[in-house]
């Protein structure tokens, strides 16, 4: 794991102070989870639920359902023909994946405003969805499979959007280097909030709160999280090490070499693969 950037016995900076101060203002850039979300998380856990209850759901919100169809139609679910309305997205996709990409959705819409740390927020984005599909794969790979592991790759970060909103109402800071230090120290505890707040299942809970912590790395969906970061961290790299898979780092999340380097050659395939697709069959619904 990297060292913090702070210490913890550091002296907080009027910054941090300010942060701080906002946090404990628990509705404070705080977002909303919209109903069709909140709704789609029951319905796709609901034996009596079909394709077409979840369908007219999302054609509820029209703003949502647009960008869903859009994303449905994209390379990463290209299925070989685009899907012309929300229905027949949500029979292509099953109700598990159509909650998962709602998800995904949601909280892309949930990284605005953010003021001048748009560009930190779009990466932060980027990896999540990344780190969705690491966990998906590897609890494939690994026999791990879990109801909710693409929500807990996608969703463990999602704190990160929250501090850089909070740090954007405060005075206006050169030191890049602090304020990645205050996202890093605090994202863990407002990501669980917001999952709290969303009423999320405890598994995203503490995979917000905790994939950070060594001690956790017992519970099987913390450290199936764990191990999506280290594949994204070994795909992109996290800003402190070398691009490439860290042998120690996967051994202590019982993950041996070669099947760390299977599981990032898979991910970074699979990049590929949506890279390479043939966007212009794909219909975009904007």
């Amino acid at each position: 794991m990297t060292q913090p950037l702070i210490a913890d016995a550091e002296p907080q900076s009027a910054l941090e102070k300010g942060l701080v101060r906002l946090m404990r203002n628990g509705v404070t850039a705080l977002p909303v989870l919209p109903q069709v979300a909140a709704s789609a998380l029951q319905l796709a856990n609901d034996p009596k639920a079909g394709p077409r209850d979840l369908a007219d759901l999302i054609d509820g919100d029209p703003p949502i359902a647009a960008r869903f169809l859009s994303v449905a139609n994209s390379a990463a679910y290209y299925r070989g023909y685009a899907a012309p309305t929300t229905r027949d997205a949500v029979i292509r996709l099953g109700l598990a994946t159509t909650r998962d990409l709602l998800f995904q959705v949601v909280y892309g819409a949930s990284t605005h405003g953010v003021g001048g740390f748009q560009a930190q927020v779009a990466d932060s984005f980027k990896r999540s969805v990344l780190a969705g599909s690491a966990a998906r794969l590897a609890a494939k790979r690994l026999g791990r499979r879990y109801e909710y592991d693409y929500m807990c790759g996608l969703l463990h970060d999602i704190g990160e959007a929250r501090i850089y909103r909070l740090l954007a109402k405060l005075p206006p800071t050169k030191n890049m280097r602090l304020v990645r230090a205050l996202v890093e120290r605090y994202h863990t505890s407002a990501g669980a909030e917001i999952a709290m707040a969303w009423r999320l299942p405890a598994e995203i809970v503490d995979c917000c709160a905790a994939h950070h912590d060594l001690d956790t790395e017992h519970e099987p969906h913390v450290r199936l999280v764990m191990i999506a970061d280290a594949c994204v961290d070994a795909l992109l790299g996290d800003g402190y090490s070398r691009i490439g898979v860290d042998p120690q780092r996967f051994a202590r999340l019982g993950v041996d070499q070669d099947t760390a380097e299977a599981l990032v050659m898979a991910l970074r395939d699979s990049q590929s693969s949506e890279q390479g697709s043939r966007s212009s069959d794909v219909r975009a619904v904007r």
